[in-house]
């Protein structure tokens, strides 16, 4: 656990729309957006996907996966360049417990907001939080989150509501909870446990990316650098934060 960072412990996220849904509009999501479940990565599935998309949330298995995954992206982070200024990204600190699902759901609105695919309602609490932090660093602000009570409740009374477990802290339950959006033309892979040399968490940058093209962009992501590494394991979830019928 880091030295700022207070002990607490979330619960873990279902990775299902019944669940991530009603916590979003907590969260202070526009009316007319929410979660869908994505069916398939092939292209006639994803034509499935309501649009238009902002965001998808991965859930997957960990243990062949995450570790040997995260080692290379460290070797390739120089090459990435600086995040976009305007990317909402945050640090998710030891000791916070089940926190994944939160973290993606609250990247997923956040980033969808600041690139005004939708608005977050003044007053809401990821409007305040966004608005608390905004000139925080990552690190900063991943304490932040595991000091704001309310987030917690608010997320914990969410996961009690599902009848699966969802995602642990570095993987604890074998599975993790990441999001991919669209910042001003560039796909981001955020996973708030993707730390450098320093500790510190970072994007992952995978190049261009547009409207058109986001959601095939990301399931490549999805399909070539997580589901085969593990191609086995059944255990693979997509949701896509969208503009809902």
């Amino acid at each position: 656990m880091t030295a700022d960072a207070p002990g607490c412990s979330w619960l873990p996220l279902e990775s299902n729309p019944e669940v991530l849904n009603p916590f979003c509009k907590r969260l202070g999501l526009q009316e007319g957006w929410g979660f869908a479940d994505v069916f398939g990565l092939d292209p006639d599935l994803l034509c499935m996907v309501p649009q238009p998309c902002a965001a998808l949330c991965l859930l997957y298995p960990s243990t062949k996966i995450s570790h040997p995954r995260r080692e290379e992206l460290r070797a390739k982070k120089a090459s990435m360049g600086e995040p976009a200024s305007d990317l909402f990204f945050v640090q998710q600190q030891d000791g916070i417990g089940n926190a994944c699902g939160t973290i993606a759901a609250m990247h997923a609105m956040a980033n969808g907001s600041l690139q005004g695919k939708f608005s977050i309602e003044a007053g809401s609490p990821l409007a305040k939080f966004m608005d608390a932090t905004k000139s925080m660093t990552v690190s900063e602000r991943g304490t932040a989150l595991a000091a704001a009570k309310d987030l917690q409740e608010m997320s914990d009374a969410t996961a009690a509501a599902g009848e699966t477990q969802g995602a642990g802290t570095d993987d604890a339950n074998n599975s993790h909870f990441i999001s991919f959006v669209n910042v001003n033309g560039t796909l981001y892979e955020l996973d708030g446990r993707n730390f450098d040399e320093s500790g510190v968490a970072y994007p992952v940058n995978h190049g261009p990316t547009t409207e058109e093209t986001f959601l095939a962009d990301a399931a490549k992501v999805i399909q070539e650098d997580f589901m085969k590494r593990d191609p086995e394991n059944v255990n693979f979830n997509v949701t896509a934060l969208c503009k809902l019928d």
